[in-house]
């Protein structure tokens, strides 16, 4: 994947966004969602491999999807385009699901320009289902390359998209694995250390284990960051597989939701790109819940190798942060994190800043 080319496309798309925010379909598929497939995901518009306004039969009537991505004669991916001026609802999503289900298609893409909705169809069991892999705001869209390239015409093509995501599923199930057991694993670290060794090391190890595991994280999310090799080896992704988790009128934008309370006020963020609303709960902390004094001096580096709050955008090895956001005036939030990652890491930011944190919407 061509990252300059993905910062393009998305310093152009973003302009034309801000320019002409009510943009309808025929439009944004024009100027927006056309880009994409052609540029992005390297698409032939002038081959058989693409078919505009394809049919599916449902029931005794036929639905058109707006863009069928082919190989070997079938459909693989599906497209449906909706306009910036449309929000785009759980309505839309449960259309492209069922002709997903209908068709048999492994991927299927719902997207006004603006959100990038990416779904993968689950043929396991008795009846095939449509999971959500990941909802991107345009502005991240260089931060989930892996996603990217598993839908280009040539991964599609190879059959090297299904295995982008197996492998993406198998590093998403090990650090979810790793963060959600982290004490239990520690502890049988330190238990096999002390049966190998002896008492006298129980002390160090205890704590050596706990560091271990957090680096261990830290190795498996910098490996799936690392935009050279997003292809091969895969990158961030949270399954979000409960598709019913919507806003209260079946709204999906602004699906993220934090609060911040203390003793007397609570303040409430929202937005539909997990890394902007995590600069922005970070950038209030700091600013009005003196963040900063909890983990002076910086950078803050929870395991040995990445930085997640510094007063520069790099890490300890003097690598630049790949995605990260400004906040407080003079210092940098690293944002290049799946989505349980960051919820945890916003939880140890309100800890230290004495707040409570509460997370709504799609968290």
């Amino acid at each position: 994947m061509d990252e300059e080319m993905v910062s393009g496309y998305v310093e152009r798309s973003q302009s034309l966004v801000e320019s002409s925010p009510q943009m309808d379909e025929q439009n944004t598929r024009a100027r927006l969602i056309d880009p994409f497939i052609k540029d992005v995901l390297g698409w032939d518009f002038y081959s058989t491999s693409i078919e505009m306004e394809y049919s599916v039969q449902m029931g005794s009537t036929k639905k058109k999807v707006d863009y069928a991505l082919f190989t070997d004669g079938s459909p693989a991916v599906f497209v449906e385009a909706k306009g910036c001026d449309t929000t785009i609802t759980e309505s839309h999503a449960d259309q492209l699901r069922s002709y997903m289900r209908q068709e048999w298609v492994d991927w299927g893409l719902l997207t006004n320009g603006k959100s990038f909705h990416v779904y993968r169809l689950k043929k396991d069991g008795d009846k095939p289902d449509v999971e959500l892999l990941r909802r991107i705001a345009l502005s991240d869209l260089t931060a989930n390359d892996w996603l990217l390239a598993a839908l280009s015409e040539e991964s599609i093509q190879s059959g090297a998209s299904t295995e982008i995501y197996q492998r993406v599923e198998r590093r998403r199930q090990a650090i979810e694995t790793l963060t959600d057991q982290k004490a239990a694993v520690s502890e049988a670290l330190r238990e096999t250390v002390v049966d190998r060794v002896g008492e006298v090391v129980s002390q160090p190890a205890e704590s050596l284990s706990k560091t271990f595991v957090d680096d261990l994280i830290a190795e498996l999310e910098s490996d799936q960051n690392d935009s050279h090799n997003a292809a091969r080896n895969s990158s961030q992704t949270k399954t979000e597989s409960d598709h019913n988790k919507q806003t209260e009128a079946g709204d999906l934008s602004d699906a993220y939701v934090v609060e911040i309370a203390d003793q007397t006020e609570s303040t409430s963020f929202s937005d539909d790109s997990q890394a902007n609303l995590m600069g922005t709960v970070v950038d209030h902390l700091i600013r009005d819940h003196d963040l900063i004094d909890a983990y002076a001096p910086l950078p803050y580096v929870p395991g040995k190798k990445i930085a997640i709050l510094n007063d520069e955008p790099t890490h300890p090895s003097g690598e630049e942060m790949r995605l990260y956001r400004a906040v407080g005036g003079d210092y940098y939030v690293y944002t290049s994190l799946n989505k349980g990652d960051k919820k945890r890491h916003l939880t140890d930011f309100a800890d230290a800043a004495d707040v409570e944190i509460t997370f709504d919407g799609d968290w």
